[in-house]
């Protein structure tokens, strides 16, 4: 018994010390350089926060663009395979590009005989991805001018390209629309017929999709405060003192007074 008890007071200090060990060599020193840092360093605390604001800012910008860009490859691998299609990342953008002949029929704005399945999955696609909900979706078109055909009363008038392209684009956001993709994200614009090379692989006569973080307006300045004009009370002006009046001068006569008569 007294070997077990002297056996556990040993353990205790050896606990003790191991403790008192660790607190005055490794714990202390450090916590004092700790606090020399902060008193060397006054705006390491402020370039933290700062950085961690900007990560978090930065990650709601890109975080969820590779995510959805992966998402809507696979969902498009048939008509990617086809060269039908591309979906390419950019920045804080996606851009999907789909030839025209896949969803319109040449010259018009009809959708082509064979473009239900791309149609179906394309809304599919925009209504369910998790990583694209509460984002801006804009539609466009690039195609050429259709000059015109016909003659007599089967002939049709020319199409200017971006007239055509912007009647595409109505017709594909209502699509989409009846498909479930909420109509507050869908945007409608065209493109001029003749278009730079962006480095895409699909060029011109095509569908252009893209999808990004909506614009958001900073918070409002808060409006400046009213000036509180001091009322100024107009001065009374002096009043002269009352004079008492002041007797008026006989007037001299101008005609000298008659002389006195004598008496005898």
């Amino acid at each position: 018994m007294k070997l077990v008890t002297f056996f556990l007071i040993t353990l205790l200090f050896i606990t003790l010390g191991a403790g008192g060990y660790f607190y005055l060599v490794i714990h202390k020193p450090m916590a004092e350089e700790h606090v020399r840092m902060k008193i060397g360093f006054p705006g390491l605390e402020k370039a933290n926060a700062e950085l961690k604001k900007y990560k978090e800012k930065e990650k709601k910008e890109y975080g969820w663009v590779a995510t959805a860009a992966e998402t809507l490859k696979i969902g498009l691998g048939d008509e990617i395979k086809e060269n039908k299609a591309e979906v390419t990342n950019l920045g804080s953008m996606i851009v999907i590009n789909i030839s025209e002949q896949t969803l319109f029929t040449p010259g018009s704005v009809t959708f082509a005989k064979d473009s239900p399945p791309t149609l179906t999955k394309l809304a599919s696609l925009l209504k369910s991805a998790v990583d694209i909900k509460d984002k801006d979706i804009l539609i466009a078109n690039v195609t050429q001018s259709v000059p015109t055909q016909g003659k007599g009363k089967r002939r049709t008038p020319p199409k200017e390209a971006r007239t055509l392209a912007a009647s595409r684009s109505v017709e594909l956001v209502k699509y989409l629309e009846r498909n479930g993709v909420p109509s507050s994200t869908l945007i409608a614009a065209a493109y001029p017929g003749q278009t730079p090379d962006r480095g895409f692989k699909i060029k011109d006569r095509k569908t252009v999709i893209v999808i990004a973080n909506p614009a958001v307006a900073g918070p409002e300045a808060p409006a400046p405060k009213a000036e509180t004009k001091t009322e100024v009370k107009p001065v009374a002006k002096p009043v002269a003192p009352t004079v008492a009046p002041q007797a008026q001068p006989k007037g001299i006569p101008i005609a000298p007074a008659p002389a006195p008569k004598k008496t005898n």
